[in-house]
This record gives C-alpha cells, sequence and structure tokens, in this order.
C-alpha cells in the first residue's frame, strides 16, 4: 500500500475496485476509454465529487500500469494493491475496506466498468444513505440491486469475511429490508466483453 498524506477522516469514503483482471475481454477494462478517458479514472472523478479526498483504489493485475496513470493524473491517492487479486472481488474488497480509516462510518463501493454512472447517480445514493446511516443503500437496475452501493460500518464484519468471487451483493442481501434500493438503471451496463468496449469508445449506447 501506498503512503500518502491521508485526507481527513470523514463519515464516507469511497473504495474503488480495479484489481481484476478483464479475462473475457482480454484487455484491461479500467484502460477501455469512454471515449477519450480511461474507465478508472471516470470513476474515480465521479466519486470524488461525492466524497472528496476520500476516494481509495484497490488494483491487482495490471497494478504497475494502473498505478502510473494514477500518480500521473492524481496526487498522492491513496493505492491498496490487492496480490491475490486472481482468487475474486472479495478480496479486493477486504483489502480496501480493512485500508479505510477506522473512524469512517460508512463505505461507497464502486467498480470501474460501469460506464453510464456519472457523479449524479453517486450523489443520489449518498443523500438517501446521509438520511439514514446506520441502513445500507443500494444501487436498484435490471430487477435486482447490486453497486454502485454503500455499507456503513456494522456491516464491514461481514464484508471482511467474504471469500472468493463472493462481492458485496451478498452482504446487501442478508440485511433485507433494512436495505434502501436507489433505482439506477444507468448502471446496468458494464464493460466485460469486446463488443462492450467497442459500445464504450465509439460512444454507442
Amino acid at each position: 500500500m501506498s503512503s500518502p498524506a491521508w485526507p481527513p477522516s470523514n463519515a464516507l469514503w469511497c473504495v474503488l475496485l480495479a484489481a481484476g483482471g478483464s479475462l473475457r475481454l482480454g484487455y484491461p477494462k479500467q484502460l477501455v476509454r469512454d471515449p477519450v478517458r480511461p474507465l478508472m479514472l471516470r470513476a474515480r472523478d465521479a466519486a470524488q465529487s461525492v466524497v472528496a479526498g476520500r476516494v481509495l483504489v484497490v488494483l491487482g493485475a495490471h497494478s504497475l500500469r494502473l498505478r502510473a496513470l494514477l500518480a500521473r493524473n492524481y496526487a498522492g491517492i491513496p493505492v491498496v494493491k490487492n496480490a491475490d487479486w486472481q482468487d475474486g472481488i472479495a478480496g479486493s474488497l477486504v483489502a480496501g475496506v480493512s485500508a479505510v480509516p477506522r473512524e469512517a462510518r460508512g463505505v461507497l463501493v464502486l467498480l470501474s466498468d460501469q460506464p453510464d454512472l456519472r457523479a449524479a447517480s453517486l450523489q443520489r445514493l449518498v443523500d438517501a444513505w446521509q438520511r439514514r446511516p446506520g441502513q445500507p443503500v443500494a444501487a436498484g437496475y435490471a430487477g435486482d440491486f447490486g453497486v454502485p452501493a454503500i455499507l456503513p460500518r456494522r456491516l464491514w464484519p461481514q464484508l471482511r469475511s467474504l471469500e472468493g468471487d463472493t462481492g458485496a451483493k451478498a452482504v446487501l442481501r442478508s440485511v433485507g429490508s433494512r436495505m434502501r434500493i436507489v433505482t439506477m438503471p444507468e448502471a446496468a451496463f458494464d464493460v466485460d466483453t469486446s463488443e462492450d468496449r467497442r459500445r464504450v469508445e465509439h460512444a454507442l449506447r
């Protein structure tokens, strides 16, 4: 983990998960351009707009290349490396949450491959969470729910117990009706295939 000067520990931090190997795509999805700026940077910028100075990025595959990209664009951004990224998303989630300052009250879990998300989308999540900060809030799309999502501190022990390719959705599902859902159809599209990449880079969606 890098050692920048950490910003003050306010209520909400963002953990941006950007550790995957993009095996189906065959190219780092973090670097796919939408259509000019890489997706990882777009996601970081959106998060920065709602939790200024409190965005932590988890890297794994292609970490040297991605770390260099972050360093060229942002001074002192906190970065955590998940050396076991091949074991699944759970390890990256655990690494990110474990690195968040202990005074934080919640964590916004964000992926780097949902190109239709903007700062306004994340702000709706934050607004809903701030009304009831003890409850988790998740994006609702495609008849289901998932990330981006905000999980209060009381659920972090469950996050840290995750293994393999199990993500935050498993913890969200466990709370049932105590979770709030913010309708967010723009979160439905993520980049997994060459066709998805073409849609993003040529602004066809």
